[in-house]
């Protein structure tokens, strides 16, 4: 296949001096080399302006763009912006992908006229990349059934990532991201770009690799998780008027009351718990109980139902039993 339409790669950085060459190294080295790698430096302190002027100086094809530190959004936002590709791919500064992976992704788009293309991906510690199997394997959806994907109707599939992602442009707003928001701003994004799409198809292969920082600390929960209560307060807006959606999008809003709450007792010490996020947990568990019988009766996976059902009458028990979880866990390199 020729390499004819020109696709934007947008990759925001923020102090990631030590994982950005290699991140770009494998776009650099795609077999599709019609490529506009737009680098967007949100206000980094480190060393990561000096690798990304380096990689400019050695590809024509890099530009690099600065902001001032306004978060991931703004930068992916202002990526957008600037983007001159007909297709465009959103990269994050410490992944890699296979060197292969864009040409299969563009042909398929062209051979189905999707409307976006996916990859699979795999969250791994290793920095190397398996290849692609021989034998091209997709599944096409369309936009209605991609959207139960998204909102885990009957499913747990996560497929709201920004990444692994091959997107038309024309069907991106150009404030595709709702800046403020530090976790679960791909959730509204995604959700924008699948509902302009009617046709999305999904690449079987391994092509995107969600790096795992194992030096990063145990418990990756923080106040900024909370987060994701704007962020579904916001999709029940979005979708006001646009059914099933809002149906989805208040199931969503019910059920991260219990991903809030089963996230922070299985990821954080009951101590911990008690000093930072009481008002927290009990404004969670009262919220979880209230919508408890809508969420039984959704169309939920059984065994998120029986989590839910154990948080709402066996709360103490269960917490009990994550905190231990939790101590055995941060113990693990001691033991």
């Amino acid at each position: 296949m020729e390499n004819k339409s020109l696709i934007s790669i947008i990759i925001p950085f923020h102090n990631s001096e030590r994982h950005l060459r290699r991140c770009v190294d494998t776009i650099i080295q795609q077999t599709y080399t019609n490529l506009e790698i737009i680098l967007v430096d949100d206000g980094s302190q480190d060393g990561s302006k000096k690798v990304a002027q380096k990689l400019v100086s050695e590809d024509k094809r890099i530009v690099l763009l600065e902001i001032p530190h306004s978060g991931v959004s703004v930068a992916r936002n202002k990526g957008l912006e600037t983007a001159k590709g007909s297709y465009i791919m959103f990269v994050d500064s410490d992944d890699i992908m296979n060197i292969n992976v864009i040409r299969r992704m563009m042909l398929l788009m062209k051979k189905t006229y999707a409307d976006m293309v996916t990859c699979g991906i795999e969250r791994t510690e290793a920095l190397d990349q398996q290849p692609l199997k021989k034998k091209i394997s997709f599944k096409t959806y369309t936009k209605e059934e991609y959207l139960r994907l998204f909102f885990k109707i009957n499913s747990n599939e996560w497929v709201h990532y920004p990444v692994a992602k091959l997107y038309k442009k024309e069907l991106l707003p150009v404030s595709l991201y709702p800046p403020g928001i530090r976790v679960g701003e791909d959730v509204i994004g995604t959700y924008l770009a699948i509902s302009r799409a009617e046709k999305i198809v999904a690449l079987s292969d391994t092509g995107y690799y969600y790096y795992i920082n194992p030096e990063s600390a145990t418990s990756d929960f923080s106040e900024k998780d909370f987060d994701l209560i704007k962020v579904w307060d916001q999709m029940t807006e979005i979708t006001k008027g646009t059914e099933p959606d809002n149906k989805y999008a208040v199931l969503g809003r019910n059920r991260i009351n219990f991903t809030l709450l089963l996230r922070m007792i299985t990821q954080v010490p009951a101590k911990e718990i008690t000093v930072r996020y009481s008002k927290q947990q009990k404004r969670l568990l009262r919220d979880l109980r209230r919508c408890e019988d809508d969420l039984l009766r959704s169309p939920v996976i059984l065994s998120r139902k029986l989590m839910i059902f154990m948080l709402c009458h066996m709360y103490g028990p269960t917490a009990l039993g994550c905190d231990i979880f939790v101590r055995l866990k941060n113990m693990k390199g001691l033991i």
